[in-house]
């Protein structure tokens, strides 16, 4: 999912990439508010229990299946939201699930889910720090 993500990034260029990375932002500020986080703390996946991971995962593939007609809007600014929105659900949905899957596999399945999570939650604080420009969207392909 990460390689698809980098060079769907790449192909929208630096401008699309600003965008997705304020849409991680967003995503990462709601859930942090929503479950009484820190935002680091949303972005890593942190400081949450079996069931609000479970939780938490499920809402944000909600969002990404309710966010499907606004992507076919007529109108620019709406599919500009929903791209941002879904970005930020993608990334953020597939980290809680790793997250998840790590409190309730085996050990084996647990260390891979942990490395991949580790991955994601890296590449999500650099898609924010892109948000908000302390880097070059450059740096979300590399």
């Amino acid at each position: 999912m990460l390689s698809t993500l980098k060079l769907k990034l790449y192909k929208e260029g630096p401008e699309g990439t600003l965008a997705y990375g304020e849409g991680v932002g967003e995503v990462a500020g709601l859930l942090a508010e929503r479950l009484g986080l820190t935002v680091p703390d949303a972005l890593r996946g942190h400081g949450l229990n079996w069931e609000q991971l479970d939780d938490a995962s499920r809402d944000l593939f909600a969002v990404l299946e309710k966010a499907g007609p606004m992507l076919k809007s007529e109108v620019q600014s709406v599919r500009t939201a929903a791209h941002k929105q879904v970005v930020g659900c993608l990334l953020l949905g597939h980290l809680y699930r790793l997250r998840f899957i790590a409190t309730q596999a085996s050990r084996e399945q647990q260390t891979a889910a942990v490395a991949m999570a580790d991955g994601l939650s890296e590449f999500a604080h650099i898609m924010v720090e892109i948000g908000v420009r302390l880097r070059a969207p450059s740096e979300a392909y590399a």
